[in-house]
């Protein structure tokens, strides 16, 4: 096995960050076809809702998401460190809530994450640009395999849950009256 430069590494990092995640977040909202007694021959890519903006600096390896879906947008920030996982969700919040109060009222969602390999954290924290306005940071951690920028099966089981992880955060918050953007939708 041939090892991969570090331009090479960062380079894949950069197309799964900016390209394949922005992509598979797209599907956090989508239309369902109709009960039918065959499947449907519109593609994923045709019932897509959900819109995806981000940010993200060449050379590095993270990206901050607005997912837009569910009538609401959620800001998320995803760090590739070659074989680590870092999803972050910001949630804000106002007095009482803390992230003591949020976390059990996810704790149905952190549990299917940890099935899926996540170690999920909460912390209280403030936004980035806005430093009055309190915001509640669920982090979630993964170790990847060592040739995961290599093996494009692990890529996608690990895009796919993103998506998954993404969309249940969302309809998660929504069945609980949470707002996720300070406007609700962007």
């Amino acid at each position: 096995m041939t090892r991969m430069t570090i331009a090479e590494a960062q380079s894949r990092i950069t197309r799964f960050l900016t390209q394949d995640m922005v992509e598979s977040l797209r599907a956090v909202e989508h239309e369902s076809p109709p009960l039918a007694r065959e499947p449907s021959p519109t593609p994923l890519s045709d019932l897509l809702r959900a819109q995806v903006t981000f940010s993200h600096v060449p050379g590095s390896s993270d990206c901050i998401y607005k997912v837009e879906a569910f009538g609401d947008a959620l800001l998320m920030s995803l760090q590739l460190n070659v074989r680590r996982f870092v999803a972050l969700y910001r949630v804000p919040v106002a007095d009482p809530i803390d992230s003591n109060t949020m976390a059990p009222r996810f704790e149905r969602w952190a549990i299917g994450a940890g099935h899926a390999g996540w170690m999920i954290g909460w912390r209280d924290g403030a936004d980035p640009w806005k430093p009055e306005e309190k915001v509640v940071e669920t982090y979630c951690y993964a170790m990847l395999p060592e040739d995961f920028l290599d093996d494009p099966l692990e890529q996608l089981y690990w895009r796919t849950d993103l998506v998954q992880m993404t969309r249940a955060f969302m309809v998660e918050a929504r069945r609980m009256g949470i707002r996720l953007s300070s406007k609700g939708g962007g």
